[in-house]
């Protein structure tokens, strides 16, 4: 029994039925051969598909067929359901084409069944990219002529009859070659060029379908109109069609496209942008003038992609696309020949190229319905001059590098950015088609996000090479970092892209300046993210070779700056006069660089740092050669640095300079150093030691005194007496032994024996220390009596300790306000040693009061966000409390410690267990229960396992915990 029509389709039961006649007639013979030729090209026999095309009688049959296919699915995916919705309006649409066309033609309902049943098995084997086939199908349904215009008493006339059966065999035909696509392509998804060769079958399909249609439509009206029995009244007809289209001569051709590749189902994250093009460009909307659009950004970012996505997703929109390449002139000159020849305006090369560009330019004004220009990669919009329109029907895309050119052409423009991190993480999950099964795997995909920057480009290869080689995102990162350029070497450039990441800057590159070309070589040798301008233009250092003198010349410089900006080489802020360059143009430029070449960028990369980066650490004196003052630019140069250390590394340079190179890394150890960051200056410390095994003894012996300072902030007294020891004895070969250098490191060993337990030694080294001084100059002691008070102390010696203390702030002419005033940091840990001096004599008030202001002070210096030291003056209040019976309290400060010390940072591990650790045992005083009180003890240890290099054994005590932290942090 034959379903109810749905609403919506035409009522074809009302019709006089058709003549009988057989599905083969004579008329539809040929398009019935090449159905079955077509499906034969692709293995398939007639035999094996037969039953499923035959066997359905009408359009809600099929329908329920499909939904058949989802119900069978286990569990049924809800994306499926949404799909099946999209699909019923165009089942119903390229159903209502077929029964009416057989209606037409007087034929019966099997001809309507070829389609019915291919649509079938066209859905049955493409479920795994369905979603994507539905939408080529919309296009294919909206493409189709609308019949049902002209149903009511439309005679059959030969042209109607020819129009309408060349239609059909394109579009059976088509059904054909998908059938055989998916069926012998179950996996379609993860093979590029398979998929890409299908749609750009479904471009030029659908393209034909609707020329095919138009002359559908031309045909039908001509049949309606009355009288069409002399040559006058058909010239009449055809008059009449060409006013309702609303076209004049020039229209001729259309629809044209001429897009280079159809619709990229590997187009993901910018969403946002095409909805930006469709909205600006609606040529929907009427205009008074062309609208045109300006795309720029770093080549393999996706501009060249964008404008395609917009272009194929938009062929029901214009009646012309015009893909245009044009870099230069050549290119886009052949362009708009065949641009002239496609739209018939000449006839294949009879005119010369500025006759045809004439033509075009033209027909361009002339057109009344909507078109598409895009010029592609425009390297000088004074290429445009000779073409671009004045029609208000125009609508116009420039993609290019440059934001200048961009903007000379455009009132609007788009930049175009590499995707964000976590962007690049789906993208890449996506193109690759590999889950993050585990957090291993997700780290090392955003490791592989990171080191490409988020560039497409980069993206879609590395995810070709992830699914060629069965690589997981973890094996793929470590030969990324082995060997980058081998893999970049071997990567092909993804379908509908021209270039890899090796070559797509050639284009900017090669016309570059030589002073451009040198700043761009300089600049990959400086942290990608930010270069303040001023590091380089104004720095202290002298250039003397005439290739790079031009970094000093304010102008000259800045017309570099312009000109990498303007390629998009370089990115510039001029609110910040800062530069960046992208990670993978850092590493094309590198990779190209020959040896010599790397080393000499390499060296005045180090120069230019070394004369801008405060050089304090060697100073001696009150503040100890302390640069908290130039801190801000310390933290400017810090990652520039890290960037030379990486690629020193990476490309194994030498330095032909490599003192100045250690002493760069010197300064910036010291800095970390200061800014609580011990783990890291460490590292730096040793990376310069190892660096120049060679190098000047005052340089190495200041190097070995600071990696103890280092040492000692992280708890490990033995390690820094090694190293002050070293340090020692490099300066006892260039001093006298009762030398004032030798008393500064004698205050150091002091300051570690004291940390090591062992007040006899310190004393002993201190007694030698003063001695040196009172020899020489005793005003130059502060530091040998604030390490004398913390000696005292720690040996139980309030008294003396408070006098030495008294005295060290004497020598520096300051009193204890002056000192808790002071900016300079180290004068804060003097009040948490005066605060404990207070403590140990019984003046309980006055010393949380003065840890309290310890902690003021050091917020004000290391920021509200604490550290290390701040963490330390908040343990010592919670303990202050606990003692004091406020326990309430204490637990409260020492979580807020906990909190102050987040879960990643190494530099807070320490005061991390220490504080788990005393925190339960408050819990404990406050009657907490025994389960809570042993998860804090539990998490003490924990954070105590994860500390590196710790020097004393692990002992579950208070005591053990306290070792973790140093006795005195200054």
């Amino acid at each position: 029994m034959q379903s109810p029509t749905p609403a919506g389709r035409p009522a074809l039961a009302n019709r006089p039925a058709p003549a009988p006649q057989s599905p083969t007639s004579h008329i539809w013979q040929a398009a019935l051969e090449k159905y079955y030729n077509e499906l034969a090209k692709g293995g398939m026999s007639a035999a094996t598909i037969d039953k499923d095309v035959w066997n359905i009688r009408t359009p809600d049959e099929l329908l329920m067929q499909i939904q058949g296919l989802g119900n069978a699915q286990e569990p049924r995916s809800p994306a499926w359901a949404k799909t099946l919705s999209q699909l019923e309006p165009v089942i119903t649409g390229l159903s209502d084409f077929a029964a009416l066309t057989a209606w037409v033609m007087g034929m019966n309902g099997k001809v309507a069944a070829v389609l019915w049943g291919s649509l079938r098995l066209i859905v049955k084997y493409a479920q795994p990219v369905l979603p994507d086939v539905v939408g080529t199908l919309e296009n294919l349904q909206r493409a189709l002529p609308r019949l049902h215009k002209y149903e009511e008493e439309l005679p059959m006339t030969k042209p109607l009859e020819t129009a309408l059966t060349e239609l059909y065999s394109e579009i059976v035909v088509f059904c054909a070659y998908a059938i055989t696509f998916f069926w012998s392509n179950p996996n379609v998804n993860p093979h590029r060029e398979s998929w890409s060769g299908f749609n750009k079958k479904c471009s030029g399909v659908i393209n034909n379908v609707r020329e095919l249609s138009r002359k559908v439509d031309e045909a039908a009206l001509i049949a309606k109109l009355p009288g069409q029995s002399s040559t006058v009244e058909t010239a009449v007809a055809f008059d009449a069609l060409q006013n309702l289209h609303i076209q004049d001569d020039a229209d001729a051709n259309l629809p044209c496209y001429t897009i280079p590749y159809g619709l990229n189902l590997r187009f993901f994250s910018r969403s946002d942008e095409l909805r930006k093009l469709r909205e600006y460009l609606d040529p929907t909307i009427v205009s008074t003038q062309l609208k045109a659009i300006g795309i720029h950004g770093l080549g393999g970012v996706g501009k060249s992609q964008l404008a395609l996505q917009y272009a194929n997703t938009s062929m029901d929109k214009y009646a012309l696309i015009a893909w245009i390449p044009s870099e230069n002139r050549i290119k886009m000159l052949q362009g708009l020949c065949e641009l002239a020849t496609k739209l018939g305006l000449v006839d294949g090369g009879a005119e010369d190229d500025a006759r045809s560009v004439q033509l075009v330019r033209d027909w361009l004004n002339k057109v009344k319905r909507p078109y598409l220009l895009i010029f592609d990669n425009v390297d000088s919009v004074s290429l445009l001059d000779q073409i671009w329109p004045a029609n208000s029907q125009a609508r116009i895309i420039l993609t290019t590098r440059s934001p200048a050119q961009a903007s000379k052409r455009t009132a609007t423009t788009l930049p175009l950015t590499p995707f964000s991190e976590e962007s690049g993480m789906d993208v890449l999950q996506s193109l690759s088609g590999l889950n993050l099964t585990d957090g291993e795997e997700r780290l090392a995909a955003d490791g592989l996000c990171h080191r490409v920057g988020g560039l497409p480009l980069a993206l879609a290869q590395l995810s070709d090479f992830i699914r060629d080689r069965g690589y997981s995102y973890g094996e793929l990162l470590r030969l990324y970092d082995k060997s980058a350029e081998k893999l970049y070497a071997k990567l092909e450039a993804p379908m509908e892209y021209d270039h890899t990441v090796l070559t797509t800057w050639d284009i900017s590159t090669e016309n570059l300046s030589a002073e451009a070309r040198s700043l761009q070589i300089l600049l990959a040798f400086f942290d990608p993210d930010s270069v303040l301008e001023r590091l380089i233009s104004e720095t202290k250092a002298e250039i003397q070779t005439t290739e790079h003198s031009f970094l000093l010349d304010e102008f000259e410089f800045g017309d570099a700056v312009v000109e990498l900006n303007r390629t998009s080489m370089i990115n510039r802020l001029s609110s910040s006069k800062s530069v960046s360059m992208h990670r993978l143009v850092q590493f094309a430029v590198l990779s190209r660089l020959a040896g010599p070449s790397r080393v000499v960028y390499f060296d005045l990369a180090v120069k230019i740092l070394y004369f801008d980066f405060p050089n304090t650490w060697l100073d001696s004196g009150a503040h100890q050669g302390h640069s908290w003052s130039s801190w801000e630019t310390c933290s400017a140069i810090l990652p520039h640095v890290s960037r030379l250390m990486e690629v020193s590394e990476k490309y194994r340079i030498k330095s032909a300079n490599p003192e100045l190179w250690a002493e760069l890394v010197f300064r910036t150890g010291a800095y970390l150093w200061e800014k609580e960051q011990p783990s890291v200056a460490r590292s730096l410390f040793e990376f310069g030691l190892k660096a120049d095994p060679s190098l000047p003894k005052p340089l190495a012996a200041q190097a070995h005194r600071l990696l103890g300072h280092v040492c000692l902030d992280l708890a490990q007294p033995r390690a820094a007496l090694a190293a002050y020891s070293q340090a020692l004895s490099l300066r006892e070969t260039l001093e006298a032994p009762e030398s004032p250098p030798i008393a500064d490191i004698l205050d150091s060993l002091a300051c570690s024996n004291v940390e090591a337990g062992d007040a006899a030694a310190a004393a002993s080294q201190l007694d030698r220390a003063t001695a040196i001084h009172e020899a020489h100059d005793p005003s130059k002691m502060s530091r040998t009596l604030a390490i004398r008070a913390m000696q005292c102390l720690r040996a139980g010696n309030a008294d003396s300790a408070l006098d030495a203390i008294s005295r060290c702030w004497q020598l520096q002419g300051m009193d204890q306000a002056q000192i808790e005033a002071s900016r300079y940091p180290k004068h804060s840990g003097d009040i948490m040693l005066l605060a404990r001096i207070y403590w140990r004599k019984g003046r309980r008030a006055e010393a949380k009061e003065l840890v309290s202001r310890s902690m003021v002070m050091r917020k004000k210096t290391f920021g509200q966000a604490g550290g290390p030291r701040v963490a330390d003056s908040l343990f010592t209040l919670a303990r202050m409390l606990d003692e004091t019976g406020d326990h309430i309290l204490a637990a409260r400060a020492l979580r807020d410690v906990l909190e102050m010390c987040g879960d990643n940072a190494p530099e807070m591990r320490a005061h991390q267990a220490r504080a788990f650790w005393f925190l339960a045992g408050v819990e404990r005083k406050l009657n907490t229960d025994d389960g809570t009180v042993e998860e804090l003890k539990t998490r003490a240890k924990e954070a105590r396992r994860q500390i590196e290099e710790r020097e004393w054994a692990d002992e579950d005590s208070d005591e053990g915990f306290l070792r973790l932290v140093g006795w005195m942090l200054w």
